[in-house]
């Protein structure tokens, strides 16, 4: 399990916009669908999703392990509380488990909880990062740096859902920064499997960045699965 490292989490959203891309995509694919309850696996930090995303739904549940006392919606409640060991007494037509595959202690039983959670016909987003774009060859390049090979979330993910139906969507994010060594600071929480090793290679991922990105922007395709149940 990785751990959750709050300060990097803040760094990579301040500087992306990946979750207004998310929240346009998911509401695309909510309109004109069965959607009274909703449940989100984890919320970071703020209560992003749940502000733009509540309005759909009768009733929005989110379980997040850590505490968290901002306001919410009327419809939104939370429980804190590690999603793996809580027991739910209840079905969802919708569930959303964005960018929290990687924190899962055991992802082929949790898979199968939340394919169980589901009610006939309802549907679980989750969200991963992709194998494309800058992102697939930063990562290829320091497994060679640290010489560990790295398995992609996004391939062990697919392989845990081949007995389910599926369907697929990309949204390509993208980092702002100002220089490569801002960008660096802003990709930590991406190699948070390895914090030690990536301040050890601190000069060769700098001078990989300088080599391989141009321009003010770092791209990130963000994959989508959606299962149907």
């Amino acid at each position: 399990m990785v751990d959750f490292y709050k300060e990097w989490y803040d760094k990579l959203i301040a500087h992306s916009n990946e979750k207004g891309l998310l929240v346009e995509k998911i509401s695309d694919l909510l309109k004109g669908k069965t959607h009274e309850s909703c449940l989100e696996i984890g919320l970071g930090t703020s209560a992003y999703f749940s502000e733009r995303l509540g309005g759909f739904f009768d009733d929005y549940l989110i379980v997040e392990k850590n505490e968290f006392n901002e306001p919410l919606k009327t419809n939104v409640k939370i429980v804190q509380d590690d999603f793996e060991e809580h027991i739910f007494n209840e079905q969802f037509d919708v569930i959303i488990a964005s960018h929290v595959v990687y924190y899962f202690k055991d992802l082929p039983q949790t898979i199968k909880k939340i394919i169980s959670l589901l009610k006939d016909g309802g549907r679980a987003y989750f969200v991963v990062n992709g194998k494309e774009s800058d992102y697939g060859p930063i990562k290829d390049a320091f497994a060679s740096f640290i010489g560990k090979p790295y398995t992609f979330t996004y391939d062990v993910l697919k392989a845990n859902l081949k007995e389910h139906r599926t369907k697929e969507y990309t949204t390509q994010a993208s980092l702002s920064f100002q220089s490569h060594e801002d960008l660096y600071e802003t990709l930590r929480l991406s190699f948070d499997l390895y914090p030690n090793e990536y301040e050890e290679q601190k000069d060769k991922v700098i001078n990989w960045l300088k080599a391989n990105i141009r321009g003010e922007k770092f791209f990130i395709d963000q994959k989508i699965i959606e299962v149907i149940k």
